[in-house]
């Protein structure tokens, strides 16, 4: 398809969730979207709203979700418009395809897990694009306790990664 829509496997979409991700990059071929990220207890399956929030990341370059000041949730659409977002969480987006190429796709130098979300952020950000949270859709995602998986040789990827992106970018 000309849009690619990237979900983790433990998620779950509600219904008219897709349409308004689509608007945007209709709009500008170079926005990536991103929904709201609702949260499904790895536990009991339970489905809960998630609060409006945008990708940060600390002086780690690891991704923390920011609360969105009130002032731009209560613009002229209200809290239905776009928001702007340094960074995603990476499992949950779609862009358009030629753009997804354009920039590379993912980094071949990031291994398993960790930081390619946020390198793909920032590629965005410093190669013309822009990155949107839509509050209009929403898909839940289970969040594990814990990594489901090892990595090889026991490697942490994750801090391997982080030092990737701080050397690239």
């Amino acid at each position: 398809g000309k849009v690619l829509v990237f979900l983790d496997s433990h998620c779950e979409v509600n219904e008219m969730w897709l349409q308004p991700l689509l608007t945007p990059i209709r709009e500008d071929r170079r926005t990536v979207v991103c929904p709201v990220i609702d949260i499904i207890s790895a536990d009991t399956l339970t489905y809960s709203s998630s609060p409006v929030v945008r990708g940060g990341f600390n002086w780690g370059l690891h991704f923390k979700w920011d609360l969105v000041p009130l002032a731009e949730l209560e613009g002229p659409d209200g809290a239905t418009a776009p928001i702007k977002s340094p960074t995603m969480a990476g499992g949950l987006f779609a862009m358009d395809r030629e753009y997804f190429n354009e920039l590379g796709q993912y980094d071949s130098g990031m291994d398993i897990w960790g930081g390619e979300n946020l390198e793909i952020s920032f590629r965005i950000w410093m190669c013309g694009g822009r990155l949107l949270i839509i509050p209009c859709s929403r898909v839940g995602h289970i969040f594990r306790k814990r990594r489901p998986y090892g990595s090889p040789g026991g490697q942490d990827t994750m801090a391997h990664n982080s030092l990737r992106l701080a050397h690239v970018w």
